[in-house]
């Protein structure tokens, strides 16, 4: 395959360019497509998509776990920031 017409990925530029971007802004922990909306509406400069809240998870004793894929994908459909999520490996189901 021609190397000039490979995508350029992990340069430096777009691992700088993200982290400009997301310097200085809030990234909200979210659950949901509606608290993505009003966390970009409210000024978010990226969301966390997680199953529960850390402060849920730490009340109840638990442990964190990969956020749907159905709804990270909701998610990504429904906001113009960019989306993290948990990926956990070494469980079929979340693998």
């Amino acid at each position: 395959m021609n190397q000039a017409i490979l995508p350029i990925t992990g340069s430096n530029r777009v691992k700088r360019g993200m982290a400009e971007m997301l310097k200085g802004g809030v990234i909200m922990d979210v659950v949901n497509v509606e608290q993505a909306r009003i966390a970009e509406d409210a000024g978010a400069v990226a969301v966390m998509a997680l199953e529960r809240v850390p402060a849920d998870i730490r009340a109840q004793g638990g442990v964190s776990r990969m956020s749907d894929p159905d709804m990270i994908d909701a998610i990504i459909a429904a906001v113009s920031v960019p989306v993290m999520a948990k990926a956990r490996i070494g469980h079929f189901v979340e693998a």
